[in-house]
């Protein structure tokens, strides 16, 4: 398992070059993640399916019934691509936002100093949002793939940030700890 650094650091990569893709070219990030969801659809059918294949008949329904509705979602898909595709959009932004959020609580020693860098992620995309919107008249042209990948883009920079955060390991905050409960326990004794 990678350590909370290093995936803030790669989370963050990750989020800047999906927010720099959403930007620049947004008909062929809508495209590719169209591509990617019918890859997970396909894929997810072909295992449903071997399963149903190769388990006992009680649960060979069950995989069955669960192919069945990857194949129901295929088919939705095909018919409302452009909704599916945002939703899909959609789903991946709010997973990619709460790990984030997830990553910067667990990164940060300090639990008041997520007070001020949440807040301070939010608001510098929303700042990079009108700054965008003033300067590039098309912005809104692809207007939902624009706002993710904006905070995409603010939200993958703050979680760079974080990744070369150096802060107190837990090893000096334990020492600390032990540090002051000395203290107090000899402050105690004087006072007896």
């Amino acid at each position: 398992m990678l350590d909370t650094k290093m995936s803030c650091l790669l989370r963050g990569i990750v989020g800047v070059i999906f927010g720099f893709l959403a930007l620049m070219l947004p008909e062929i990030t809508l495209g590719s993640f169209y591509g990617f969801f019918w890859v997970l659809i396909g894929l997810g059918m072909a295992i449903f399916l071997f399963l149903a294949i190769t388990s006992r008949n009680d649960e060979a329904t069950l995989w069955f019934g669960l192919a069945a509705v990857l194949l129901v979602i295929g088919v939705i898909s095909f018919l409302f691509s452009a909704f599916v595709t945002l939703l899909f959009i959609l789903l991946i932004a709010g997973i990619a936002i709460y790990n984030g959020f997830t990553d910067i609580t667990l990164a940060l020693t300090h639990p008041q100093t997520k007070y001020f860098i949440i807040p301070a992620m939010i608001l510098t995309g929303v700042a990079l949002l009108c700054v965008l919107f003033y300067y590039f008249p098309g912005f809104e042209k692809n207007l939902l793939l624009s706002i993710v990948g904006t905070f995409a883009l603010a939200f993958g920079l703050f979680s760079i940030f974080l990744g070369y955060y150096k802060s107190e390991s837990p090893a000096d905050a334990d020492s600390f700890v032990s540090q002051k409960a000395a203290c107090t326990f000899s402050r105690n004794k004087e006072n007896k």
